[in-house]
């Protein structure tokens, strides 16, 4: 019988962690499939990395039920289409309204005290 090889390869830190499994996500996205725990550990070992499995678990709850696109878009992700539909559609006046410049206040100058400082400075 064969042994499984154990992994001897490093755990990687937690900023590479995080991009292996934001990049991964992003993998899965382009390919529209499920974002799920198994299939960003299994990208993130074809790249030859190793990273704790809480981050996998992380990122599945964290991207379950949200739309990554409205997330890279800017959307919060769990918005009905119909919604980001109307907000998009704005009229152009609205859209092109510049915002007033902010008026300048002078600040009126007071006239510099004399204080005695009790001879520290005579």
């Amino acid at each position: 019988m064969a042994r499984a090889q154990k992994d001897t390869r490093p755990i990687a830190d937690q900023n590479t962690s995080e991009a292996a499994c934001t990049y991964a996500a992003l993998i899965l996205y382009e390919d529209n499939q499920e974002i799920n725990s198994a299939k960003l550990a299994q990208i993130i070992k074809a790249a030859n990395l190793r990273v704790e499995p809480i981050w996998t678990k992380v990122f599945e709850k964290a991207l379950k039920g949200k739309r990554v696109g409205d997330l890279l878009h800017g959307s919060s992700g769990n918005a009905p289409a119909a919604q980001v539909a109307t907000t998009t559609n704005a009229p152009a006046s609205q859209q092109a309204k510049a915002p007033e410049p902010a008026k300048e206040v002078k600040k009126v100058e007071e006239p510099e005290e004399d204080v005695d400082m009790g001879g520290l400075f005579d």
